[in-house]
């Protein structure tokens, strides 16, 4: 938004003046978004530039008018992000692959048991209640039977959170009995 007129995206520089811009105008006025940015029926976002208090210079504008500003328009990479086994189950780094047939272990009622709190990627929580001796990786199982996963996770836990590397491990041994244990994705 300019002295005398705007521009939107990098479109060519619009006056305040020309009644064309009028209705477009007005809806901003009104905190309403303009008809012509929500055609596509979808909830559209609208932010101003405060610049009224300079002219517009279509010199210092990129080439298509605008104001100056572009959106990054590159390819992004995740870094630290493990590569996986195919298929479901879990990788050797502690990297759970969900598997939507999964079944969630039985709980043998005659050997010792506890609860945990797994606290999910969807913010949901899952009491899962599994066999002291089971291990870790048991826990991955029962959050894939309850298909609360769609793409691979690892499980952290403790203060400050660290990652369960070690999927072999004895939920005991692994210090979980009781423990609260949060879904993160890989």
């Amino acid at each position: 938004m300019y002295r005398d007129g705007f521009t939107v995206d990098d479109g060519p520089y619009r006056r305040l003046d020309d009644p064309n811009n009028a209705e477009f105008l007005s809806s901003l006025a009104r905190g309403v978004t303009p008809r012509e940015l929500s055609e596509g029926g979808e909830d559209v976002t609208v932010g101003l530039v405060d610049k009224r208090g300079e002219e517009y210079d279509p010199s210092a504008a990129p080439s298509g008018g605008g104001g100056g500003f572009q959106s990054f328009s590159g390819a992004g990479n995740s870094l630290g992000t493990a590569t996986s086994s195919s298929g479901g189950g879990e990788s050797s780094n502690g990297v759970f692959v969900p598997d939507a047939s999964a079944t969630a272990p039985t709980l043998d009622a005659s050997r010792p048991s506890t609860s945990i709190q797994v606290r999910l990627l969807n913010g949901k929580r899952l009491v899962v209640k599994v066999n002291l001796d089971a291990s870790v990786s048991s826990l991955g199982e029962h959050i894939d039977a309850n298909g609360a996963s769609t793409e691979p996770y690892v499980l952290v836990s403790g203060y400050p959170p660290r990652p369960l590397t070690d999927l072999g491990q004895s939920i005991e041994s692994a210090g979980l009995k009781g423990a609260q244990v949060m879904q993160k994705k890989a």
